[in-house]
Formats: structure tokens, C-alpha cells, sequence
């Protein structure tokens, strides 16, 4: 019987270390091209944090985490999380977004007037596979003694 569960045992704890980020990407979503115009417009609307992102953040799948992009380029945060201590805050963050599409690079970032919403980290487009969904991936750098930073998935809410 030892002779099953060693094997067994060992393939389990080869498969549960983690050499990357806490997130694997999602193969159900693909990065937007930067080759391709993706106009301002595009972005506007609001985008709720997925339940995988809430899994991995310890985030009750019943709180709210919203993003509302305006035409004005301003953006809010209903509820965010805290990068730096991977903490839940539920009030409101405001500031700027700032979006560039050259069509070799692309860039999308959000500033405010001294708060730091994602501790520079980038903020990369994505579109969800299965209905072209624009999601936003908002990497947050990594805490002190982790390896690798993380990102939180934010989906596009139809219009």
C-alpha cells in the first residue's frame, strides 16, 4: 500500500510548488494585440473583479470589486484591493487613466494624486476568447519576502 501512496505522494508535492506567479493565466483569455487599434471608446464602461481573482485574494464572493472607466478618462474603484498587504478596502479610489495604442505598444496605466492604486504595476488588455469580452489584468508588484508579483482579472460588464 506504501508503495501506491509514495508515488502518489511525491507527484502531488512536485505539482503543487509554484515557481511563477500566484495566478496561472487562463487559457479561456489572450492578450490584445498591440498591432491592432483598440480606440479609447472601446474601454469605457465598468469591469467587475472575476471569482478566480476573489478565490485567490480570500475576497467573499459576495463583495463587489468594480472599475468604471468615463469618457473623461477618469476612472473609479468601487472597493480595491491594497497591494501592499493584499488586504480588501471597501471605499472609493479615484484617478486617471492614461492609455496609449501606437499600434507596436501599448500602454494603460492609472494615476491619482498621491495614492498609488496598483504600486506601478502595468495594467494589461486582454479579450475573453468565448465573446471578445475586454478584461483588464492589473498587476500588483510583490509583497515583501514573495517572489513574484500578481494580477487581478477585471471583466468587462456588457453594456
Amino acid at each position: 500500500m506504501i508503495k501506491i501512496q509514495l508515488p502518489f505522494l511525491a507527484l502531488m508535492l512536485l505539482l503543487n510548488c509554484q515557481d511563477g506567479p500566484k495566478a496561472a493565466f487562463n487559457e479561456e483569455f489572450v492578450k490584445a494585440s498591440p498591432n491592432k487599434e483598440l480606440p479609447f471608446e472601446n474601454l469605457i464602461g465598468e469591469y467587475h473583479l472575476d471569482v478566480d481573482s476573489k478565490i485567490r485574494y480570500n475576497i467573499n464572493s459576495t463583495d463587489t470589486l468594480r472599475l468604471i472607466v468615463k469618457k473623461d478618462s477618469t476612472f473609479v474603484a468601487l472597493n480595491y484591493v491594497d497591494y501592499k498587504t493584499d488586504s480588501l478596502q471597501l471605499k472609493k479610489f479615484e484617478g486617471k487613466l492614461l492609455y496609449t495604442n501606437k499600434f507596436k505598444e501599448s500602454f494603460l496605466n492609472f494615476r491619482s494624486k498621491g495614492i498609488d492604486f496598483n504600486g506601478g504595476g502595468g495594467i494589461e488588455i486582454y479579450y475573453r476568447k468565448k465573446d471578445s469580452i475586454i478584461v483588464l489584468y492589473v498587476y500588483t508588484p510583490p509583497l515583501k519576502g514573495q517572489e513574484n508579483g500578481d494580477y487581478l482579472r477585471y471583466i468587462k460588464m456588457k453594456d
